[in-house]
């Protein structure tokens, strides 16, 4: 009997979609010997300088934002959120990226637990620090989408500034901006999420499922 045929979720093709074109600028970006390393170095130079809620503002950026999305992200219902999400989560993994020669796109890094991370770098006497955890309650606590990004960008900018960048996972911040952008989808499961990582340290078993 052939086994059913899993048809890929938009949430699941985001994720490949952003992975793979984050990974690409990173691993070229860091490889100063490889042929495209100039260009990379110019487009996320040409990436810092867009707005991250501001979608096709920047036509020199339109290619690696807005060029050949699979048809699964085109679609009427869902593609202003989607390029939303996408063109956010690059121009976010620019500014984290910037002077930096380690990566800072990995995955499984969720938005909750770098923050926790950030907070335990930046405190004092086993405390972690509360304005980087209010960073984040600043994101959550936003009114809308300009609001949300202009939060995380400052956010951004602290987890890029550690002596020790701490990374994140930029294919999942995209599906979690998207289900923020749109309101068809379940927002209060992505800040519940966000939450959890914040103040649960991971476990020290392996193997389990995230």
């Amino acid at each position: 009997m052939t086994e059913p045929t899993t048809v890929p979720t938009p949430a699941e093709i985001l994720r490949d979609e952003v992975d793979r074109r984050i990974g690409e600028l990173q691993r070229t970006y860091l490889d100063s010997n490889d042929r495209e390393n100039s260009e990379s170095t110019a487009t996320l130079a040409r990436l810092r300088r867009c707005d991250p809620g501001a979608v096709g503002a920047e036509p020199m950026v339109w290619e690696i934002t807005l060029g050949d999305l699979p048809d699964e992200l085109r679609r009427d219902d869902i593609s202003r959120t989607t390029e939303q999400a996408i063109h956010a989560a690059l121009v976010l993994y620019a500014t984290h990226q910037q002077s930096n020669q380690t990566p800072v796109h990995v995955s499984g890094a969720r938005l909750g637990g770098a923050v926790r991370r950030l907070a335990e770098a930046r405190g004092h006497n086993g405390e972690p620090d509360e304005s980087s955890i209010r960073r984040l309650h600043q994101v959550v606590l936003a009114n809308d989408a300009p609001g949300r990004l202009y939060h995380l960008r400052g956010l951004i900018t602290l987890l890029r500034s550690e002596a020790e960048p701490i990374p994140l996972d930029y294919a999942q911040l995209a599906v979690d901006l998207w289900r923020l952008f749109d309101p068809k989808q379940d927002s209060e499961h992505v800040v519940a999420r966000w939450g959890r990582d914040l103040h649960n340290r991971p476990r020290a078993t392996t193997g389990e499922s995230q």
